[in-house]
């Protein structure tokens, strides 16, 4: 019952100290050894009673930084990221290109949160609001935040709590999340950091650990595709290698241009297409002796993606159909603008039409 009761304050005393000490603590403390049934279903219930806990103090969490009395104004190159990532980085990602127009337009409303950095004067370590620092930094402006004295613990169990209560990540970042910590860290604090238990702990540490991380990489955060999906993928991979054949039929995709257009979902689902329908080594044929590798029509070299306007529309051109795709959360008001004038654009081209005939 104590355990439960300084739980209860981990994060409104961010601010005053004392709280996530002792959340640390009872997260690498040894557990009473019981049956494996009673540890599972006790941490379940108490992951759940926290996380419903945890929902409702970070609403208030927000509210309480931006009216603290603490909260300064640092310049972005003082600033740092955590020493644990947590994200992809991507060559455009509407969320964050949102989170810069907001704070160009009306400023920074949510602190980050910061500890002076370990054995460097003036310089700050991020644990989290990392695209607000990184939004701050491109537009040029101060951008501000808490400054908290943390231990390399509390800072990791800040930076996971924020993030997966806030439903950031996606699920292979959580996944690669899980494993970065798994390398220096107790199963025990994972499972604070993130609010899952040990068993889907566990599996997301050996998922990211089945495929090379710079495979990954390539591919991005795939921020719709989910578990099912990416454990498909895994079944392609033994001992973190692609057969023979998979991996010739891999680089060649990663090496098109108009695979590195597509967004990351769509690269997800160009790969694991091509996995699929390349024929494994003990299904090759004799074509195989020569060098080549029989890769369905899936090469997709006549395929291509474009964007028109500054990230406005993405037009990929596919050997069945031309997709004109425009992002509803970032793109709103030019979607609206779009269907609007959509029935006049197409008089003019019927009306153009029977000009031609």
């Amino acid at each position: 019952m104590n355990k439960a009761k300084d739980r209860k304050n981990a994060l409104d005393t961010l601010f005053s100290g004392g709280g996530m000490a002792g959340m640390v603590a009872d997260a690498t403390a040894p557990r009473p050894r019981l049956s494996s049934g009673a540890i599972g279903a006790a941490e379940i219930n108490l992951i759940k009673d926290e996380r419903d806990r945890l929902r409702e103090e970070l609403k208030t969490l927000n509210t309480q930084m931006a009216s603290s009395v603490n909260v300064v104004e640092l310049d972005p190159e003082q600033v740092q990221p955590s020493f644990v990532a947590d994200r992809m980085e991507v060559a455009f990602d509407p969320a964050f290109e949102a989170l810069k127009e907001s704070i160009a337009e009306t400023g920074q409303q949510v602190p980050i949160l910061v500890r002076p950095a370990p054995g460097e004067s003036g310089v700050y370590q991020i644990a989290y609001g990392h695209r607000r620092w990184k939004a701050c930094r491109a537009l040029g402006k101060p951008v501000r935040g808490v400054i908290k004295e943390l231990s390399d613990e509390e800072l990791l169990v800040a930076q996971g709590q924020e993030n997966h209560e806030r439903k950031d990540l996606s699920f292979i970042e959580t996944c690669l999340f899980v494993y970065r910590l798994a390398q220096d860290y107790p199963q025990t604090l994972i499972v604070k950091a993130i609010g899952k238990d040990k068993s889907l702990v566990s599996k997301l540490r050996k998922l990211a650990a089945t495929m090379p991380e710079e495979f990954l990489r390539v591919i991005g955060p795939a921020p719709k595709i989910g578990r099912p999906r990416w454990e498909e993928m895994a079944s392609f991979f033994e001992d973190g290698r692609l057969a023979s054949n998979h991996e010739k039929a891999v680089t060649s995709l990663f090496a098109l241009d108009s695979f590195t257009e597509l967004h990351s979902d769509e690269r997800f689902s160009e790969v694991l297409q091509l996995l699929q329908e390349t024929p494994a080594e003990t299904e090759a044929s004799s074509a195989q002796t020569a060098g080549e590798i029989p890769v369905a029509a899936h090469t997709r070299k006549a395929n291509s993606s474009e964007w028109l306007g500054n990230k406005h529309v993405l037009v990929k051109h596919t050997g069945k159909a031309t997709v004109f795709s425009v992002d509803s959360k970032t793109q709103s008001d030019f979607s609206a603008f779009l269907l609007k004038e959509l029935p006049g654009l197409i008089a003019k081209y019927e009306e153009t039409k029977g000009e031609d005939a």
